[in-house]
Formats: structure tokens, C-alpha cells, sequence
């Protein structure tokens, strides 16, 4: 069981998530901008955050970058309709992202990745 954060303005979308994540066993918290995101990881940092892209008026790209450089960038699956290789590669390089996934998406295939990255992250302290 882990700690997850889901950061989406899409309440039905961020509710499902987080229903379908706790189910699986996880504690789940989600957070409907990143400023609000930000009160959460100081709150209790989650060991992952899955966050949307496009906030209305916050975009990740620009804030997953600055609290990468804040140094409170939890791990990181971005969660997004709006990926393309250019765009995984401008979030790849940002310090604390460990991918991406496509919406529309599976239910499995978001406990999958969730899996992978709690996995990798499990890995990288041992």
C-alpha cells in the first residue's frame, strides 16, 4: 500500500481515480490544482503523484518544473491527453517525473504503471 496524490481539475476524473487506486490498496488524496497539490505534499509527501497537465490556468509544464527545483517534486507519473514524444521528453527531464500515461486510459493500465513506478522507486532504495 502506498501514499498517492492525484492532481486533476476534472473532479469525476480525480474521484475515479482515486476510487479505483484505493481499491487496489492504496491511501489516495487528490488535489484539484497544484497549488492546492502543494499543500497536500507539505501536508504528507506522497510516495507517488499522478498529475494532469493542463489545470486551466496552472500548467504542469511549468509547475512540475518548479517544484522540481524546489526540491519538492514527489515521484511522478504524469496523467494526460496532450502527450506526444516531444512533450515525454521535456517531462522526462525533469527531476522526480518517472513517465507518462495517455488519456484516455485503462483502469489496469494506470494500477500497472502506479505498480512500476512504486516498484522502481522500491528498487532505487534497496
Amino acid at each position: 500500500m502506498a501514499e498517492l496524490l492525484v492532481v486533476d481539475d476534472d473532479e469525476r476524473l480525480a474521484e475515479l481515480c482515486a476510487w479505483f487506486l484505493a481499491a487496489s490498496g492504496h491511501e489516495v488524496r487528490t488535489a484539484r490544482s497544484y497549488r492546492e497539490a502543494r499543500e497536500r505534499i507539505a501536508e504528507l509527501p506522497p510516495q507517488l503523484m499522478l498529475a494532469d497537465l493542463d489545470l486551466g490556468a496552472e500548467s504542469g509544464r511549468v509547475e512540475l518544473a518548479r517544484l522540481a527545483a524546489e526540491g519538492l517534486l514527489p515521484p511522478t507519473l504524469v496523467v494526460s491527453g496532450y502527450l506526444d514524444g516531444a512533450l515525454d521528453a521535456e517531462l522526462a527531464a525533469i527531476d522526480g517525473v518517472r513517465g507518462t500515461l495517455a488519456k484516455p486510459f485503462d483502469p489496469p493500465d494506470l494500477a500497472a504503471r502506479v505498480e512500476r513506478c512504486l516498484g522502481e522507486q522500491s528498487g532505487a532504495r534497496a
